[in-house]
Order: C-alpha cells, then structure tokens, then sequence
C-alpha cells in the first residue's frame, strides 16, 4: 500500500512507539461512520502528543473552505496550551485516519471537534498526572502553560508535555467528557486567527486534484447520453481510435469513456464516436409543482401534537397558502476532479470529494478489491455544498485507468458539472394556521413534499403536526447546503409575516411572543433587530426590509435584509443584511464571520436568480451564462453580530445563516409593494407579474 504525502500509513502510525496518543470516539448516534465501523462507537480522530511537543490531529474530516483545519488546530492548542503553530492536521487521508462518514450537515465542529477538544484536555490531565506522579506531588500543586508542567511554587522545575512521555507508547482511549479549560483562561480559542491555508489559497500554491501529475498520467473523458435515462444502443468507435493521441476507448455495460494524451484530444475523440441510443419521454418543467403533488406518498411524520386538528377548526382566525422553490444546481468553482491509478496491488484514489471514505469503499467494489486495497486522498477541495458526497466520478475514472493500466485524471467540463451532478430538490410545501382572538398562534398543519424534514418544524412553542411527502423527480436529486432547510425555512418564515402582518403585528414581536420555549433563538432575534435599530411597524412600509430566523444545526441564526426595487424592470437588489447567530462557543470569530457572509451570498442566489432549466429530459442552464451564480459585485453590504454563549458547546455554523435569508428578502418584497411571492427564485419577470396582480 502506498503512503499518503504525510509519509505515514494508518498501520505504521499505530505501530509508532514514542508519545502520548489519545483515540477519539464519538458515539454513532451523533454521527454517521464508513462501512466497516464498530457497532458501538468508533474511532473518529486520534491525537498525538510527539516527544519533541508536536501534536498532530488525525481527523477523516476534510477542507472544504469552512476552516475547520484552523479551527480543530485552535481547539487542541487551547487545552493543551502549546502555540497554535505546533499542531499540524492530517485530514481526509484514508491511509492516515480512522474512518468517517464525511463532511457533511454542519457535523464537524460539533462532534469530531468537539471530542478532539476533549481529547486534548485529557491529554493534559493525563500528563499532569504522571508529571505529579514522577515529582512525588499533588496535581494540583502543578499548573501547564506553554505545554510546560511546572510546579506552582518553583516554576523553575518544570517539563513540557512530551518530554514526559520519555519516548514510550502511551496510548488512552477518551473516556467520559474530561475538565475543560475555563473559558476566562482561553488564549486561543475565539480569536480570529488567520486560516493555515490562506497564504497557499491567495498566491496560488494550493494545489487541487486538477494540479497534479504523475508519471505516465493520461487523461479521460466520458460519453453522457443526449437525455436523462435514454439507454445505449450501439456504438462506432472506430473513427475515434484513429485519432493521434487516443490510447483507448473504453465500455464497460452503459459506461462509455476515452482516454487520450490529452484532454482536448480526449474530447475531440469522444465527438466522433458514433452512438446510438434509446431516449425515453419527460414531463415537461411547466407541470412540475401539479406532478410532484399527483405523485406525493407519505414519507414521514416530523411532528404530531395531538391538538392540531381541534385548535384549527375552533381558530378565530385561520391562514393557508403554498411556498415553491426551484431546482438548484451546486455550481462550485472547483468541478468534481479524480485522478486515479490502478495496479496489481490496488488502487491509489485523488479525488475533488466530502467523503473520502465512501469513495474508497465505491471503488474498491467497483473493481473487485478489499477497502483497504484502495487509498483515497482528498487534497485542498474547491466547493462541496453537498455535490461532492457522490463517488460515481471516481468509480468512472478507476474504470478507465484499469482498462489502460496507468493513471487517469477525469473532471468534468462546466457544462457536465451542471448536468449531471445531482441537484437541489425542488419543494412545495402546503401550511395551514390558525390563530386566537389574542393573535396567537394555536395550530401549524404543513405537507411537505420533494425535499424532507431537515428544518421543518417552525422553531416556536404552538402546537404542530407536519408531514413529508416523497414524490416523483424528474431530476436526479441529492443533497445541497442545508438539504430542505432553505425551503422549509421560506414557507415558515413567510407565513409567520403573512400572520404578522394580517394581524397588524410587528413582524419581530410576533416571533417573540411564541419563543418563550426557545431562549437562544429569542436573544438572537432580539440581537440582531438592536443591531439593526429595528422599531415596531406593520407591513407593508414600503421601506423594502424583511424579517426571518432559524435554528439548525445547534444555531441560532436572524437576518434583516433591506431590498431596492426597480418597478419599471423588475430588477431586485439586496444591498444591506445584518444578521446575528449564536452558535455556543466561538472558535475562530473570522471563521464563523466568514462563513456567515458565504451562507448568505449563495443564499442571495437562491432567492434571486438561481433555477435549473430543463426541458425534454436535458439541462438547458448548463453554463455560469444561463446558470448564473451570484458574484462578489452582487453581494449586499453584509453586518454580522456573534451572540456570544461561551458555556454553551461549539455548534455548526456553515449551513445555519443560509436558512433565513430567502425569507427575509421575499418579506422584503413585500415590505416594499404590498405583494406577496411565493415561489422563488425572484427573477424580473416573476417581480413584474406580481406588481401587476
């Protein structure tokens, strides 16, 4: 089995003899592992205090740009108060960490890194212990600073952490939740420390899979059907395999691939082979919401309180509408990329991905091979959003490289990663509400179809009874940032302002009277309307500001949004958010700041312009020309508030601040022209017809 480039196998790092490791479990109901994984809890990090002070973090996690290389560093330096630039991460090394199920769902922070955390500071007891041990004393006569233990009343005598293990193998497996450092003593943990891999990123020198050569490296292309599930009947492959420069054209049952000298030569190949398939009929875009509603089954039940149905019929008043929200593409700058290099003894797997362990076990079954016969590293990734949990590129191009017995490296063009990478679910979603004579809601009734429970259930304290419906797609479906949370975060959020403001309620203070069950939440709201400065007003203003909030993840997260509205063109622009989140104990502040600013960006396009077009079974915005993605001279002014709550965990952040913001620019729109939408995206010409309704 070949190392990965940190020089260190998974078998020779147990094997080490010299330090103090500690293997991190993190119990499997907070997370989902890779095949092969202990029924019970399985090791999902280990960390290892070396003789010389080093510390490295082995983690199955991988760098997506959310910054958690910086943030897990900052976590162990704290608790074992060594400088931030003496832990190094190992990450996304399937040769090199202990199994994980991916980078996924905002899980990251608050569960492997939690534990790390942990572990480090057991590591400190642990050492403190055999440094009181060894000098005869108490520990609680010895204090750790600067990975040094001393004695609290001679600091002369002291030692660093790693020269207590004396070159012995000292191994410990995390035990119940160890003391934590208090908050008042953090050095490292909640500054904005620059991201490690930032210098890299800015100049150029971070390397993706798309850099890399290695010797005897070919490059391959794929044969994609004119539709979605038209089936090959034949193919011609003969003018192709003459072109200077091909080495094989390749098929294996449906899959028909090329592998060239070069990429262009491998296209150009690819264009001259003759197929012949049979393409099947597709609904049509224009009966997309009446299709998934003909074709809804029941999935699940989120929530049943018993009351709905009594508290609904006798409501003073009652409410029901319908929210939609389009396909959406995942659009990363970076496309899905695999380099892969089969020989006699396995396979050697670079891949663009968020799971790099459900990678390996796809290849290893795609090519008859043992899991640990396949060693998958997954370098710096440029954009997941959930596009990159799918292994299917990888298994493409490990096909290929058998067939020709060298490397391969696959990436799809712009406009196949906006074809067939898996989209965005497309939702519509039924609620229905009722009210008191005191304006308080006494029932929420939703049927949710096409895009699932994630963020269904309204986070205030009135009774619910919702339900997910699966439907039928005409568009492979996967996951995207957030899953459903976006779109069930709309129809709440928007009906709660249709309440508001039929009600003649300011749209802030209905929140607060039915957040007595969540005090976070409330203090959020409360934060980011003082930030904003937000006085009592009924809708519509006519000011273009809108409202929403959201939990998820652990998070709490309120967003103000205020909108320009060109009546003329229909032209709408969001030129100032202000939103707060509260999200436990603040690692990285510059961290949680910058993943605010994205969340919302991309949020901006959902809202505004984003929505896969497709007729006939094709993808007819697949191109940045026709799927176009918000730019930097797009992006609002954004003000962002961290609602500090150091004794509460350290919870996801990357997902929670794009729920709301959707929301709060329809209510916008409506605090503009006194005209509710209720399907996104807001294009022009969705705008124009709602102002002349």
């Amino acid at each position: 089995m070949e190392t990965s480039e940190t020089g260190i196998t998974r078998r020779e790092f147990l094997g080490l003899a010299g330090g103090l490791m500690i293997l991190v479990s993190v119990p499997r109901a907070m997370m989902e592992v890779a095949e092969g994984a202990a029924p019970a809890e399985d090791i999902n990090a280990w960390l290892l205090i070396a003789p010389d002070n080093s510390v490295t973090v082995f983690s199955g996690k991988v760098e997506l740009g959310q910054g958690i290389r910086t943030s897990f560093a900052q976590m162990v330096a704290e608790e074992l108060t060594v400088p931030f630039s003496s832990v190094e991460m190992i990450m996304g090394d399937t040769d090199s960490v202990p199994p994980d199920g991916g980078t996924y769902g905002s899980l990251s922070t608050r569960t492997v890194g939690r534990r790390i955390m942990a572990a480090a500071a057991q590591a400190r007891q642990i050492l403190t212990d055999m440094a009181a041990e060894k000098w005869g004393v108490k520990p609680a006569d010895l204090v750790v600073t600067d990975g040094r233990i001393s004695l609290a009343k001679d600091p002369t005598k002291s030692v660093t952490l790693g020269e207590l293990t004396q070159g012995e193998r000292i191994t410990h497996t995390l035990p119940a939740e160890p003391t934590l450092l208090p908050v008042s003593e953090h050095k490292v943990i909640g500054k904005p420390l620059p991201r490690v891999d930032g210098p890299a990123i800015v100049t150029g020198a971070e390397k993706f899979v798309g850099d890399l050569r290695v010797p005897g490296m070919l490059y391959g292309v794929v044969l994609y059907p004119p539709s979605f599930g038209a089936r090959l009947v034949s193919i011609d492959s003969a003018e192709a395999q003459r072109l200077p420069g091909v080495v094989a054209t390749v098929r294996e049952d449906e899959f028909v691939g090329v592998v060239a000298e070069r990429q262009d030569v491998a296209a150009q190949a690819r264009d001259l082979i003759k197929a012949t398939w049979q393409e099947t009929r597709h609904p049509a875009q224009g009966s997309l919401y009446d299709d998934l509603r003909a074709s809804g089954a029941p999935d699940g039940t989120v929530v049943n309180d018993a009351s709905v149905p009594t508290a609904l019929a006798s409501a003073a008043r009652s409410f029901k509408q319908t929210y939609r929200t389009s396909f959406l593409a995942h659009a990363p700058i970076e496309p899905h990329v695999a380099l892969v290099s089969v020989t006699a003894d396995g396979a050697t797997v670079w891949v663009s991905a968020q799971t790099p362990f459900p990678h390996r076990d796809a290849v290893a079954r795609a090519l008859g091979l043992a899991a640990p016969q396949v060693h998958v590293f997954v370098p710096r990734v440029g954009g997941g959003f959930g596009g990159k949990e799918n292994p299917s590129l990888a298994v493409m191009a490990a096909r290929l490289s058998r067939a020709v017995k060298r490397p391969v490296l696959l990436a799809l063009s712009r406009a196949e990663e906006l074809t067939w990478d898996l989209f965005k679910p497309a939702a519509l979603i039924d609620v229905r509400s009722g009210v008191d004579a005191a304006g308080r809601v006494q029932a929420w009734d939703c049927d949710i179809y096409n895009c699932g429970a994630r963020g269904a259930e309204p986070p205030y304290g009135f009774p619910k009874h919702i339900r997910t419906l699966r439907c039928n797609s005409p568009l492979a479906q996967g996951s995207w940032r957030g899953l459903g949370g976006s779109a069930n975060t709309l129809a709440i959020e928007c009906h709660m302002d249709e309440m508001a403001s039929e009600l003649g309620v300011d749209a802030v203070e209905f929140r607060l009277r039915h957040l007595d069950n969540n005090p976070r939440l409330a203090k959020t709201v409360q934060a980011v309307a003082a930030k904003y400065g937000w006085k009592p007003r009924r809708a519509p203003t006519g000011q273009g500001v809108g409202f929403a909030c959201a939990v998820d993840s652990g998070s709490c997260v309120a967003e103000i949004a205020e909108i320009d509205l060109d009546r003329s063109t229909g032209v709408l622009r969001v030129r100032r958010v202000i939103a707060a989140m509260e999200s436990g104990l603040v690692i990285n502040r510059d961290g949680i700041t910058n993943q605010m600013e994205g969340a919302i960006t991309m949020g901006l396009g959902m809202v505004l312009r984003e929505a896969v077009r497709y007729e006939n079974g094709k993808i007819l915005t697949d191109s940045f020309a026709a799927y176009r993605i918000p730019t930097i001279k797009d992006a609002p002014a954004i003000e962002t508030v961290l609602v500090d709550n150091p004794t509460h965990p350290p919870e996801g952040a990357g997902e929670p601040p794009l729920f709301p913001i959707a929301a709060a620019v329809v209510n916008a729109f409506f605090d503009a022209s006194g005209k509710r939408v209720r399907q996104i995206p807001l294009l022009p010409e969705t705008v124009l017809a709602a102002l002349k309704a």
